[in-house]
């Protein structure tokens, strides 16, 4: 459990700050910070730093799958993470 938490920590470092100044770039022009921030934590920043992971992070990929864990299971459960937090938020406001 702690191996998949590290791999959503190391995705989202990049993931989080992309969408935040997407949030902010929004923001400056009108639209909504919660629903611009929440739209690429999801979408474009979460390919974004994928990408980004297997370009630099490449053999990290061994480690993970010598937990028994392979990219599917890593991608799956850090987006449904980010999906329940998103939920969660969209349903409290």
């Amino acid at each position: 459990m702690r191996s998949l938490f590290l791999f959503y920590k190391q995705i989202n470092s990049f993931n989080i700050p992309f969408s935040f100044i997407i949030a902010l770039l929004v923001l400056s022009e009108g639209g909504s910070f919660a629903v611009f921030f929440f739209l690429p934590l999801l979408t474009l920043g979460f390919m974004l730093s994928l990408y980004l992971y297997e370009v630099r992070h490449a053999n990290q990929y061994f480690f993970y799958f010598n937990l028994g864990l392979d990219k599917v299971k890593l991608i799956g459960f850090t987006f449904g993470i980010n999906a329940t937090i998103t939920l969660i938020y969209f349903l409290i406001f």
